[in-house]
């Protein structure tokens, strides 16, 4: 972890020192601002070690197992060569909700094979708010006490369509228990052929087993802030939560640089495997970082603007907690 940090701290650095360079009068979106806007809206004035982003969290243990026709595919990952992967999983809220009677959820997940690993940050939506770091930036400095006036506010939601079309995307869907939540990269990665140069592009997606659905309104009403913890203790005692995950292709047309772009329609899919969610394991996970820039040998990432901006501003939070 230490070795992943530094490295990445030395990337951070380089990555951050762009903004130096622009008009002063621009602002800037990098690691850095980002960062600073986490803690504005999120920072605990008593806790400088805190999260500032999916605070509330818990751990499991997990097991993946690959789906035996996933090696006869043309993909190259060789991390899939190994018959059970052990797997790190952080379940999460969005921002600092404390709620589990919230519709965002993430899941993050450190694959820990014996030559390579994996790490994967995911939430229950298809797209993200945001298309670069300009709008991602903003959307959070909207849910800044005082920092903007409401017509300002207004017009942010009522003329960006990345937010427009997050908003109405979540307007369908409710909230679920993790059994019925399924979870997405929402970036395109970019996959290996065997015997070739070429790299195909794909996002991926963890289906439950039981199936998506969310809970009715009585059976909110009676469940507590916690429940996502509880229901998923219970439900481990007696067997293990189970997704399983495909990699879906793009049709002609499908944005790949694009995180609020929704794949409609019928798409190709590959099913890789399916993780086995065995075990709860604490909290201790809350104080990890999760770089989605760790990838296996036969996995690129993706091009859009956003991803780039994601690890730097872990490394930099995750800085500031030590």
């Amino acid at each position: 972890m230490l070795k992943n940090f530094k490295k990445v701290l030395t990337i951070c650095a380089s990555t951050c020192l762009l903004g130096t360079f622009v008009n002063a009068q621009e602002t800037i979106y990098d690691p850095d601002k980002i960062a600073e806007i986490f803690y504005k809206l999120n920072g605990d004035p008593n806790d400088s070690k805190a999260r500032v982003n999916h605070k509330k969290g818990f751990c499991a243990n997990a097991t993946f197992i690959a789906d035996k026709n996933f090696n006869l595919s043309n993909l190259n990952i060789p991390l899939f060569n190994q018959a059970a992967i052990p797997v790190q999983v952080r379940y999460s809220l969005g921002g600092a909700i404390q709620d589990d009677k919230s519709k965002q959820r993430g899941m993050a997940l450190k694959f820990m094979g014996n030559e390579d690993s994996w790490t994967m940050v995911m939430l229950n939506t298809e797209i993200n708010f945001a298309k670069n770091p300009k709008e991602f930036g903003q959307f959070f400095e909207m849910k800044i006490p005082n920092l903007m006036d409401q017509k300002t506010i207004d017009d942010l939601n009522n003329n960006v369509d990345s937010y427009k079309n997050f908003s109405a995307y979540l307007d369908k869907i409710g909230i679920s228990s993790l059994e019925h939540t399924p979870f997405y990269s929402i970036h395109t990665f970019w996959f290996k052929e065997k015997g070739k140069d070429k790299t195909i592009p794909a996002r991926w997606k963890f289906i439950p087993k039981d199936g998506i659905s969310y809970l009715s309104q009585s059976e909110l009403k009676s469940a507590s802030k916690d429940f996502l913890k509880e229901d998923f203790i219970a439900y481990t005692k007696n067997k293990p939560i189970e997704y399983q995950m495909y990699l879906e292709f793009p049709n002609k047309g499908d944005a790949v640089d694009d995180t609020t772009a929704l794949w409609t329609g019928d798409h190709k899919t590959l099913l890789v495997g399916t993780l086995k969610v065995e075990k709860y394991d604490g909290e201790a996970c809350n104080q990890d970082v999760y770089f989605p820039s760790e990838l296996p040998s036969g996995v690129e990432a993706p091009i859009d603007p956003l991803f780039d901006l994601r690890t730097p501003t872990y490394a930099i939070t995750f800085g500031k907690r030590q």
